[in-house]
């Protein structure tokens, strides 16, 4: 280090440490954060969100993220739907019963927090009901979007070329004059200066300002909703339309990465052409991997003489290929109860 006429000065211990406290701030910021799959899903429900309010409904029922060799499921929205319908037929019903929500912060800065009160009823055939349980569900909902990167293959915000990038609005006469009126008279600045660069040639990426989530107040409301229906679905009800969507394709698989939204619905794959590495998925280190004591406690009741060979089997693949922390609690779930509820076989009993 030099003084402001050129002379070396002695590195202290107090320099010392400030310099290697700002590479470590630089470096932290060149990093980017570790991506959560459930804020994946949580966007994939607010896309679901945006199109029932344009009358278009979803037929996705689950998410699956795939992070590495884990997979990480959940239930979509409409999946939460599928559940509640599900518990109609059962003889129950899940209301919801109140709604509240407060802003806070300043500027771009503000975000709701919703809470909204749901209940859990039987009803018998004659109309009569009686209240099982009740819970609260919660979610912070930012009102501002998150602010978009500008790039020459970004979309056009625009009705007239929706669908269409800039770099296709600048092969053609008439894009050029479009974004000629743009450069002039669009309503925000970022991207005025953007549209005036490309126009002069430049081949540039930048960021759009942040914009007001005009459906808000819907998107927090319902998705505080789906939170507080989804703690009252039983497991084994959970458990049971997650199956079911995936045997029916009604899931939407995507990988674990901001850029890859978009995905092809899940194709069920037979159980004989599964990759070796994906059968010791249970065993490898990661954050969706089930603990050991769910694996142990999992595999004591899938030793349980109720089952069947073949039912064993099945559970146990299902375990080293597709378990994760979080679904592995609604297939244990499901085994205690049929534990509880079937009588063991002989050893002379067949398994038909």
């Amino acid at each position: 280090m030099s003084d402001p006429e050129g002379r070396l000065r002695p590195i202290t211990k107090e320099s010392e440490k400030k310099m290697a406290e700002t590479a470590a701030s630089q470096e932290s910021a060149t990093q980017s954060p570790p991506w959560d799959p459930f804020q994946m899903m949580d966007r994939l429900d607010e896309e679901v969100l945006r199109k029932e309010l344009e009358g278009v409904a979803s037929s996705d029922l689950v998410y699956v993220v795939r992070d590495g060799g884990q997979e990480v499921v959940g239930l979509s929205k409409t999946g939460v739907d599928e559940c509640c319908m599900a518990l109609v037929s059962q003889g129950q019903v899940i209301r919801e019963e109140d709604l509240q929500y407060e802003v806070l912060g300043e500027g771009e800065d503000r975000e709701a927090l919703f809470k909204v009160k749901a209940a859990r009823f039987a009803v018998s055939p004659s109309g009569q009901d009686v209240r099982l349980d009740q819970v609260i569900g919660v979610k912070r909902q930012p009102l501002y979007y998150d602010s978009a990167q500008l790039e020459l293959d970004s979309k056009v915000p625009s009705k007239k070329y929706r669908g269409k990038t800039y770099r296709e609005l600048l092969a053609t006469d008439e894009g050029r004059d479009y974004l000629g009126w743009m450069a002039e008279s669009f309503n925000e600045p970022e991207i005025r200066d953007f549209v005036r660069r490309i126009l002069a040639g430049e081949d540039l990426v930048t960021r759009r300002g942040r914009q007001l989530n005009p459906h808000w107040y819907e998107h927090g409301a319902m998705k505080a909703a789906r939170n507080a229906r989804f703690r009252l679905i039983p497991g084994t009800v959970r458990a049971q339309i997650m199956a079911a969507a995936r045997q029916a394709g009604q899931t939407r698989v995507v990988d674990a990465k901001p850029a890859n939204i978009d995905a092809a619905p899940f194709q069920p794959r037979n159980a004989g052409t599964e990759l070796p590495s994906k059968r010791e998925a249970v065993g490898r280190p990661g954050p969706y991997s089930p603990t050991e004591k769910q694996v142990a406690f999992y595999q004591r009741l899938a030793a349980s003489p109720v089952f069947t060979d073949e039912e064993r089997t099945r559970a146990l693949d299902w375990l080293a290929s597709k378990a994760t922390r979080q679904t592995i609690k609604d297939q244990i779930d499901w085994l205690k109860r049929q534990v509880e509820t079937r009588k063991p076989r002989s050893a002379n009993e067949s398994a038909a």
